[in-house]
């Protein structure tokens, strides 16, 4: 029978990003040197769990089964719509300030190797968002790997396409103060593929 210790330990290793090592520390720290911290975290935990839960309309995070304060926002410009990933990633184009427009959550990528097809990704709502919203622009701000370009070409093709709405997608090349001499290939040709006037 698996002691609590080890079933704590090994839930904390199903969380994205934490190996055996990290969840082995982090679950000692809790249980041994930081447990009001660890009952504030639990509290935490339990309120989270009974408010959040997705925008109903661009499925990223919000409460109480609310729109979130990006889509209730007046002066957003719903005409433009964002299409990421995940609920992390809207955060992430937040923090540039770059973004006026609204945003919608696929849920992950078209995946036919982990069996992630159209059906299990918000392609449903999203083509809800274009028809209600009037949407005119959709930018795909999708990871620049197999399954992102994938998912942007059933987007374009099956999506916008029909229903005539532009598509743009984020440009993709080197980080802000890299050397060009330490950028891979497939980096290179991105940063070249997505030049723009100067």
């Amino acid at each position: 029978m698996e002691g609590s210790f080890n079933r704590l330990k090994n839930s904390l290793r199903k969380l994205p990003g934490l190996g055996a090592k990290s969840a082995e520390r982090i679950a000692a720290h809790l249980c041994l040197e930081d447990r009001a911290g660890a009952q504030e975290l639990l509290s935490a935990l339990g309120d989270a769990l009974e408010s959040v839960s997705p925008c109903p309309s661009c499925m990223g995070l919000a409460e109480d089964g609310k729109e979130c304060q990006i889509c209730a926002n007046p002066a957003r410009d719903a005409s433009m719509l964002c299409v990421v990933e995940k609920s992390s990633d809207v955060e992430a184009i937040e923090k540039s300030g770059a973004w006026r427009g609204k945003y919608m959550v696929l849920g992950g990528k078209l995946s036919p190797l982990h069996k992630v097809g159209p059906e299990k990704l918000n392609f449903a709502s999203l083509e809800n968002r274009l028809e209600k919203d009037g949407v005119k622009e959709i930018l795909l701000a999708l990871s620049n790997d197999i399954e992102g370009e994938a998912t942007c070409h059933y987007i374009r093709e099956r999506i916008a396409g029909p229903m005539g709405v532009s598509v743009t997608r984020i440009g993709f090349g080197l980080p802000s103060g890299s050397q060009l001499g330490f950028a891979d290939a497939v980096t290179i040709k991105n940063a070249l593929d997505s030049r723009r006037s100067f």
